[in-house]
């Protein structure tokens, strides 16, 4: 039930239980489903940097929020592969559910992908 808006033509590469890979010329998205497991949101920090390390990430800013109606987020920005990429941890506030959102990008702003970022809800069903 997660949603984002999503970058004009792109396309899905992957869509598993627990992954979604999407990608066209200008971005490379990848969405991984997480154990959220009795985690707490002040622990999400820590495992952002986690995946951001795993990634090979570097350059990293330093880890930052944006509140969310449905989620607590928290993000950092860095190089992968030569390009600049978002790293993001989503936890949904109500049922605690967890996802780990990537998104290497090219010719295009900051201001783009935050937008794209921001943008993410979870559907009622």
């Amino acid at each position: 039930g997660l949603t984002f808006d999503a970058p004009k033509g792109i396309l899905i590469e992957e869509d598993t239980e627990d992954t979604f890979l999407l990608n066209n010329s200008r971005f490379y998205i990848t969405i991984h489903s997480l154990d959220s497991d009795d985690m707490k949101k002040e622990e999400l920090t820590d495992l952002l940097k986690g995946f951001a390390d795993d990634d090979g990430v570097q350059i990293k800013s330093e880890v930052s929020s944006w509140d969310l109606e449905q989620f607590h987020t928290y993000y950092l920005k860095g190089i992968a592969e030569g390009d600049p990429c978002y790293c993001m941890c989503l936890m949904t506030k109500d049922a605690g559910s967890i996802f780990y959102v990537s998104v290497i990008y090219n010719r295009t702003d900051d201001k783009t992908v935050e937008k794209m970022l921001k943008s993410f809800k979870m559907e009622e069903e």
